[in-house]
């Protein structure tokens, strides 16, 4: 890890005294027109060679050598809306890992009953109470979790809430509830757990989102637009990490979600129930953790799920929707024509 760090700051240290040869030696000489700019665009192009095809190895590398599982035993994890559904299932197996797991959620509980499940198992865990939607609570607890337990490595914003029915029947508060819950509290939650993170150069942040993030859905349209906007978040903080950090240990991993049987999400509807209908809470935490382990960046559940939206979201806006309209055969679409 050290060599890895070491050859990172020594690229950066020739960037910029190439920078800084530039400013001194060519600008001066040649301008500041194209010709100044081309050792840059040759400079620039051979790094952009390197890196396309170092990233063709690596992956030919993963592919023969799957890459480990990182060691959980020693960790912190934070998990909001732990109480119930995937939220407990990733609790109770993350404490089976050997990771101290903090429990956080609105309802105390059901809250406590997964810290002493965890705790019968001879697990180290704590519980606490706290609406991820206030902001001042969110980061007082946060602040007080450092002081009196210990700096959280692992953040798992898993709470969440939806409602089904046309926009037009949906009152105010419950549309602004919502975008609270499914959006805003993931930015508290980040917003509190982050900057340590970043002072210690280590953590991993984990966001639970949905198919509905990725696809656009009728009759639920505050969920979904809180949950492509917790796919800009996680995937804007990925880059900003990247530019910023100077270091490759705090990871992101979004999580992208269809159909669980927790009883919260209508059941599915869809052409191909047969292939995938619904997925149990404890089998979907499973593929979470082992995804997290790999410190993927994106996890889909079904797998092939995302590719398949992101493969029909390159056609043009006819094509698609007639494809959609396939494949939610039971959906009024089936009788409408764009």
């Amino acid at each position: 890890m050290r060599s890895r760090n070491i050859f990172v700051r020594f690229i950066g240290h020739v960037a910029r005294k190439f920078r800084g040869f530039q400013e001194v030696w060519i600008l001066p000489w040649w301008g500041s027109g194209w010709v100044a700019a081309i050792p840059l665009s040759v400079l620039d192009s051979m790094v952009l060679v390197a890196k396309l095809c170092s990233c063709c190895v690596v992956a030919a590398v993963r592919v023969l050598i799957p890459p480990t599982m990182k060691n959980m035993n020693g960790e912190t994890v934070l998990i909001t809306g732990a109480g119930q559904g995937l939220g407990r299932e990733l609790a109770l197996q993350f404490a089976d890992l050997g990771a101290t797991v903090i429990c956080w959620d609105k309802d105390a509980r059901r809250n406590k009953a997964v810290v002493d499940e965890i705790r019968k198992k001879d697990g180290d865990s704590y519980g606490f109470t706290v609406d991820v939607t206030v902001r001042e609570q969110v980061s007082s607890l946060a602040a007080s979790i450092r002081r009196q337990i210990a700096d959280v490595s692992m953040v798992v914003s898993n709470a969440g809430a939806v409602s089904c029915g046309p926009l037009t029947h949906l009152k105010a508060e419950s549309i602004a509830k919502l975008i609270e819950i499914n959006l805003l509290a993931h930015f508290w939650v980040i917003e509190a757990f982050l900057p340590s993170m970043i002072e210690r150069r280590q953590g991993h942040i984990v966001a639970i989102n949905s198919s509905a993030g990725l696809l656009p859905c009728p009759d639920m349209i505050p969920y979904s637009a809180a949950k492509y906007g917790l796919r800009g978040l996680m995937e804007s903080i990925t880059e900003e990490l990247r530019l910023d950090s100077w270091t490759k240990n705090i990871h992101t991993t979004s999580v992208y979600l269809a159909t669980i049987s927790t009883g919260l999400y209508p059941p599915p509807s869809h052409r191909f129930s047969w292939w995938y209908s619904e997925i149990s809470a404890k089998e979907a935490a499973r593929i979470i953790i082992e995804g997290i382990r790999k410190n993927k960046k994106c996890i889909s559940i079904p797998t092939a799920m995302k590719t398949f939206i992101d493969l029909n979201n390159l056609m043009p806006y006819r094509i698609r929707i007639i494809l959609t309209d396939f494949f939610n055969y039971p959906h009024r679409g089936w009788f409408c024509f764009c």
